[in-house]
Formats: structure tokens, C-alpha cells, sequence
């Protein structure tokens, strides 16, 4: 792993720079991929790699794999069920979710 467990290396391109752009996620494993949350931790701002989704080829690295992904955005409907996997695995989640009133989007990364 790149940085300890449950950690992977987001890499998309820049929507406004086109410069090749990389962050660290924790990430809780889902069928077929990995689920991320754009936290920023628990700040009242998106951070920007999440609106980078957009317009970019989008790739993780996880175990030393690069994989190319597509994104969805988790729906409101299915929040509860991906929430408690992140806690499950960085019970700080909870800590930002407190800290912001803004709704943290959660991402769903598939393989392709």
C-alpha cells in the first residue's frame, strides 16, 4: 500500500490547470471498486479533486495497482449503507460530518 492501509493515490487532471493532480483517500472497499468521500476534513468547501471528477480520465492506485476508474456519485438513498463502510473503517469520519454543514459527497470509483 502507498501510504498504510485503506489508503489510495486519486490521480485526475485539473480542471482549470490540465496539470496532473494526485491525493490520498481513504478509501472502504465496494464490489468492483473503492468509495471515497470528498471530506476535506469536515471543511465547509469541496475539496477540488472532487470537481477535477468531471472532466478528467480518472485513475487510482491501490496496492501499487494502477487502475483506470469512472465515478458515481453516491445517491441519497444509499448514503447510510456507504457512510457506515467508511466509518467501519476511519471512525474520524463522524468528526467531520459534525464539523461541516455542507452534505460530504461520497464517490464510488469502478474498475473499468
Amino acid at each position: 500500500m502507498i501510504l498504510g492501509g485503506n489508503i489510495l493515490l486519486l490521480e485526475t487532471k485539473g480542471r482549470q490547470s490540465g496539470k496532473i493532480r494526485k491525493v490520498p483517500l481513504t478509501y472502504a472497499e465496494i464490489d468492483n471498486g473503492f468509495l471515497v468521500a470528498a471530506s476535506y476534513g469536515g471543511r465547509d468547501k469541496t475539496p477540488n479533486w472532487f470537481y477535477n471528477l468531471e472532466n478528467s480520465n480518472t485513475f487510482v492506485t491501490v496496492d501499487k495497482d494502477r487502475l483506470k476508474v469512472r465515478t458515481e456519485l453516491v445517491q441519497d438513498n444509499e448514503l447510510e449503507y456507504f457512510w457506515n463502510k467508511l466509518i467501519a473503517i476511519y471512525p474520524t469520519f463522524n468528526i467531520y460530518k459534525q464539523r461541516t454543514s455542507r452534505k460530504i459527497p461520497l464517490v464510488k470509483m469502478i474498475k473499468v
